[in-house]
């Protein structure tokens, strides 16, 4: 718009100049000055400033960019996005791919015949990668728990308060934490109390300790054992650990709500330290996955899960993605409770095992059937991509690179399941 201005003001004066050409004389030269310069500006703005078509940039729909900004949230917390390989190749990379698979695939369909690849390739980390230092919480530290245990403790009227996880079917309890003066076994440390403090159908119970109940003798994690009165025991969420409550007075929980309070306690345990943050970055997850399973000196595998109809589960259910979200992560959870499953994307979860390589074969069949035996609209079992840790693995990266390129080569078929 600036410069059609200042070009028809040029034409103007020009025109204006040439008609009085004839009056103007040769010592009035500046009056030719205002047309020289709009002239000089009309001939700047047109070559120095670009078109503004050549400047304009592609618009949006607010759909597009909304699309765009949600990639951007996903990416910053790690959260993947596969999707099967594009099928529009060129006619000779599809010849060659046809030509190199005839083998596996006339194997792959027969009858009875498992779809299990095992990679042998070792992964190698990326040139001039570094490992990035991040130490993440440990909801068990003793900074963070030990003030709730001490809340817990006067809330009940305790004489001492802790957390343990049962470790074998002989009653033998490993100390996870505690708060009191009164215990003698540090975190880490286990006792046997040769006594079940919990049925598998309870998730609260109150224990007299004496002829009617616990002997004072088992309870060997207390300096005073004899001056325990009442022990009570209530799950926290669904984890493998238990809270433990001792009281060294005879009124002590016996109140009749004291179930009750014990269990929410429970509860609200569960919420404070095991609850999942959903938008905590993936690479802190399987940081701390390595970093834990390092320090215990365990084995790690880490795999990539997506049903094989998420596609069509996604375009076709949305309205219902949730439910089939929660159904799938379910039966991942059922074949091995103890492993820890994380949403990574849209019908897509990582799983954490530790377990070794071997034994993978296994867990594969497992996933596989539960899928089967849900039916409905996970029909047709699951793409997997998993990958064991190696000291090859230094950072969260290198093993969740692995796990995706697993993954990727078990969409391309003819694996349901890469193992890396």
């Amino acid at each position: 718009m600036l410069r059609i201005t200042f070009t028809i003001l040029a034409i103007v004066a020009s025109t204006i100049t040439l008609f009085t050409v004839n009056s103007i004389g040769i010592n009035e030269w500046w009056k030719y000055i205002p047309m020289a310069g709009l002239i000089l500006i009309s001939l700047i703005l047109w070559i120095a400033i670009p078109s503004s078509k050549r400047n304009r940039k592609p618009k949006t729909s607010d759909s597009e960019a909304q699309a765009l900004n949600e990639e951007e949230s996903l990416a910053d917390l790690g959260i993947l996005d596969i999707r099967p390989v594009d099928s529009d190749k060129s006619p000779a990379d599809s010849e060659e791919l046809l030509s190199d698979q005839k083998t596996q695939d006339a194997a792959a369909d027969a009858p009875g015949v498992v779809q299990l690849s095992l990679l042998t390739e070792t992964p190698q980390p990326s040139p001039g990668d570094t490992p990035t230092p991040y130490v993440p919480n440990n909801p068990l530290d003793k900074h963070i728990l030990v003030p709730i245990l001490q809340g817990f403790r006067a809330v009940l009227d305790a004489h001492a308060v802790g957390i343990i996880r049962p470790i074998s079917d002989d009653y033998e309890y490993e100390v996870c934490g505690t708060a009191g003066f009164d215990w003698i076994r540090s975190r880490g440390e286990s006792f046997v109390l040769k006594y079940n403090l919990l049925e598998e159908s309870e998730s609260v119970a109150i224990h007299p300790v004496g002829s009617q109940g616990l002997q004072s003798n088992h309870l060997t994690y207390s300096r005073k054992p004899a001056s325990i009165t009442y022990i009570g025991v209530a799950s926290i969420g669904e984890t493998d650990k238990l809270l433990i409550v001792d009281t060294i007075t005879k009124s002590g929980l016996s109140h009749p709500r004291a179930k009750e309070l014990l269990e929410n306690l429970g509860q609200t345990l569960a919420l404070l330290l095991y609850r999942e943050d959903p938008n905590r970055p993936r690479h802190e997850i399987i940081y701390e996955e390595m970093m834990t399973a390092r320090a215990e000196d365990k084995d790690l595998v880490f795999a990539l899960v997506v049903p094989q109809r998420s596609e069509t589960l996604a375009k076709m259910y949305g309205d219902f993605l949730d439910d089939i979200e929660k159904t799938f992560s379910d039966c991942l959870l059922r074949v091995d409770p103890n492993s820890r499953v994380i949403k990574f994307g849209e019908l897509l979860y990582g799983v954490f095992k530790n377990c070794q390589k071997d034994a993978l074969a296994d867990w594969h069949h497992k996933v596989q059937s539960e899928i089967a035996n849900q039916g409905g609209l996970l029909t047709g079992g699951a793409f997997i991509g998993a990958v064991a840790m190696t000291n090859e693995h230094q950072t969260a990266d290198h093993l969740r690179d692995d796990a995706k390129r697993a993954l990727i080569k078990a969409y391309e078929g003819p694996a349901e399941t890469v193992i890396i």
